[in-house]
């Protein structure tokens, strides 16, 4: 027995020991970022978020911090993956960077979305007030954000200013890309109600069509995570790779959405989705609806990556 163990005790005391401490120092950082996440949302809501918790029973706002949890872990987890760093140092320094550029790009995502994109509501307004519509809106983006941002730092070999910057840049592709998905949205539902807007019935507390709204943006970002399995990082051409990768994206896109519409056809045949989702606020049809994206941007992963 003792001629098996030993080789194995000696291989873990040479190598796996200091990977392992290394894990432990990773997990530790990403359960303070994730446990202080929760501070920073009320803060940043300028709420207190232990009595929206459970003084006031606000479902929206913890729908909203849970997708914030998620979409931090998601770009911790790319964060961590890759090689060892050489040092304790640089292992605390590269983990706690893409952490706080997270929780960065986390908040940037939210005021894109709110500013720029929903002008014609106030979604932290709306999540404060309890409205679970919104609250799944919110969620939407800030899960597909970490989602690609998740791709994105496993696509990128380093850690260094250049990884930083490669990241930073794919936010911005990512936002614009989203935000043509929710103006699709806005649109379509724009041309099915006389000119009627999307933005109001959130307003309104229609969560199918919300729910729809957030299965619809997840599979797209499922999509987006696909391109950089197709794309090769080059670390010496970083323009023509990101060129490279946005316009992966963009035919990714629309290529969930085109697939989403004809399998719904098929799985739904016989349902008028609009009048279910749009008028009877069906939230049955509507998860049916979400799942479809959800499944269609789930095989591009599988797919290429």
């Amino acid at each position: 027995m003792d001629d098996i163990l030993n080789p194995i005790l000696q291989n873990i005391e040479s190598v796996d020991v200091y990977i392992y401490q290394l894990l432990l120092i990773d997990l530790t950082i990403a359960v303070v970022m994730i446990a202080g996440l929760r501070f920073i949302t009320g803060l940043v809501a300028n709420v207190n978020s232990a009595e929206e918790l459970a003084s006031r029973d606000n479902f929206a706002f913890g729908i909203a911090m849970a997708a914030g949890i998620i979409s931090l872990a998601l770009m911790l987890t790319g964060a961590v993956s890759g090689e060892p760093a050489e040092t304790y140092l640089s292992e605390v320094v590269s983990v706690l960077s893409y952490g706080l550029l997270g929780l960065v790009l986390i908040k940037a995502g939210r005021f894109f979305q709110d500013k720029l994109l929903f002008t014609e509501i106030e979604i932290q307004a709306e999540i404060k007030a309890g409205n679970l519509a919104t609250a799944f809106v919110d969620a939407a983006n800030t899960i597909a954000t970490g989602l690609v941002l998740r791709a994105v730092m496993l696509w990128v070999e380093s850690d260094t200013l250049d990884g930083l910057l490669v990241v930073l840049a794919a936010f911005v592709l990512t936002q614009l890309l989203l935000g043509l998905v929710t103006k699709y949205r806005l649109v379509v539902y724009a041309r099915r109600h006389s000119g009627a807007s999307l933005q109001q019935a959130f307003k309104e507390g229609q969560v199918a069509l919300s729910i729809r709204f957030f299965g619809h943006l997840i599979g797209v970002a499922l999509a987006l995570t696909a391109a950089s399995g197709v794309v090769s990082y080059n670390a010496d051409n970083l323009v023509v790779a990101l060129l490279l990768w946005s316009g992966i994206t963009l035919v990714f896109a629309v290529l969930v959405s085109l697939l989403a519409i004809l399998a719904r056809s098929v799985i739904l045949m016989g349902v008028d989705v609009v009048e279910e989702v749009n008028q009877q606020n069906n939230i049955g049809v509507a998860a049916i609806e979400a799942s479809i994206y959800i499944a269609v941007g789930l095989f591009f992963t599988a797919l290429f990556n």
